[in-house]
């Protein structure tokens, strides 16, 4: 029988664990992205936390909005700028809170899905939104159950499927004994609501968007597996999953082979 302090040494240790599972590491840009940055308009937009970091390339034709992931940056999306341009298509991406130079340290979907509405109203309507791994759940989590204004087209790469899978892979990268992982979990159900959590699934909420959709995915991703976008594809009548090889987790956001497939049917 656990004793009372051994009770309040667990739930310390899950407080600790709370704190780093909504806590994003920084992600480190390269020059490259940072060059490509500094030619669109960089500036700051309010939201309920601070500024968004927020960057604009071209100033005519349709936009693409391009979300990055948990951890990741509007850096880490550089990649589709010059493509999207060249295909006459205005570029728009931003930092999520928390990451990158957007103001915050801990941060959840439900902080971040109403950002994407803020940036709308600045640089909407937007034509298409190409979203990769933890930013695909807050671009369905926005469309399926805040009215965020549909695009025409959905490109998802590496996508997360169940918010509550992120829960034992946190505890393969950090090492945790199933006791504090189990404490995390119930501190999520008493601040979020259990059914809430369970209900955010990307399989479940792509059934409530009626929007072509293409998927990548590579078989060999260790972060998200295929399975996850094979699961969101089969509940997608308008999806088309297409799987790689050899890209990992982020080795599509630079492939000029993915970019070709991207342009291709966001024209179509």
């Amino acid at each position: 029988m656990a004793t009372l302090s051994s009770r309040i040494e667990l739930h310390n240790l899950g407080k600790k664990a709370y704190r780093a599972f909504f806590s994003p590491t920084k992600y480190e840009i390269k020059s490259a992205d940072l060059a490509i940055l500094e030619q669109g308009n960089n500036y700051r937009l309010p939201f309920k936390d601070g500024q968004l970091a927020v960057t604009a390339w071209g100033s005519e034709g349709p936009a693409i909005l391009l979300m990055h992931g948990w951890s990741g940056a509007r850096a880490q999306m550089t990649g589709f700028v010059k493509p999207l341009l060249q295909a006459g298509y205005r570029v728009v991406s931003y930092d999520l809170p928390a990451h990158g130079e957007t103001d915050g340290r801990l941060t959840n979907i439900f902080e971040m899905a109403p950002t994407m509405e803020l940036v709308a109203i600045a640089e909407g309507p937007f034509e298409g939104i190409i979203a990769h791994s933890f930013g695909t759940l807050v671009v369905s989590y926005a469309l399926a159950y805040r009215n965020f204004p549909p695009p025409a087209k959905l490109v998802y790469l590496g996508a997360s499927n169940r918010l509550l899978d992120l829960l034992p892979r946190f505890q393969a990268l950090s090492g945790l004994p199933g006791e504090v992982i189990a404490e995390l979990r119930n501190m999520l159900y008493d601040n979020f609501g259990r059914e809430t959590l369970e209900s955010i699934s990307n399989a479940g909420m792509v059934e409530k968007i009626n929007i072509p959709a293409l998927l990548f995915h590579d078989t060999g991703d260790k972060v998200a597996p295929v399975e996850d976008s094979r699961a969101i594809a089969k509940s997608w009548e308008s999806a088309l999953l297409v799987e790689t090889n050899n890209f990992g987790h982020r080795g599509a956001l630079q492939s000029p082979l993915v970019f070709e497939q991207v342009l291709k049917f966001l024209a179509q």
